[in-house]
């Protein structure tokens, strides 16, 4: 059995989005019941509403349900980001060229600076944070982390990354 070295679990942590979306979901089903109370019903308006408010509502839930895991092995880098990865992926140390973490401050998240077009696959719930991996065959990772001090130390106890 293989030695963990680094292990983190992120979830889906933004108030903003859900609260904003449970809002218009809210406002969505009294518009809906309004057209069912009024002189002159419209049942399929107030269908389309409610099916509307019931689509923001699993939203809400899926939201809810994002999980991200992230394990630094002495053999390889795994990650599962649920519920859109059914396994694990995983890239062992051979496969990689090069990795660095990546800080980047809440602030410059927002200006985009961080927009790429070089095909990179990002798995993150924490913004641009975490551990950047190019492997040997040019494919480009970015797996986010919130606890870069630790991952540091762990890269550098393992004398891996830059």
């Amino acid at each position: 059995m293989t030695k963990v070295n680094f292990k983190e679990t992120q979830r889906y942590d933004n108030k903003l989005i859900p609260l904003l979306l449970g809002l218009i979901g809210v406002v969505t089903m009294v518009r809906g019941t309004s057209l069912l109370i009024a002189p002159e019903p419209k049942i399929w308006g107030a269908i389309f509403l409610f099916s509307v408010a019931a689509a923001i509502g699993g939203l809400i839930w899926w939201l809810t349900q994002l999980k991200l895991k992230v394990v630094v092995t002495e053999k390889n880098v795994k990650f599962k980001l649920s519920p859109l990865h059914e396994k694990k992926h995983s890239i062992s140390w051979e496969e990689i060229d090069k990795c660095a973490i990546v800080r980047t401050s809440e602030v410059a998240q927002w200006g985009g600076g961080n927009i790429t077009f070089n095909h990179e696959k990002r798995y993150s719930l924490t913004g641009r944070n975490g551990l950047s991996i190019r492997t040997r065959a040019g494919e480009l990772f970015f797996i986010g982390c919130t606890d870069l001090t630790r991952l540091q130390e762990t890269l550098n106890k393992m004398s891996i990354g830059s």
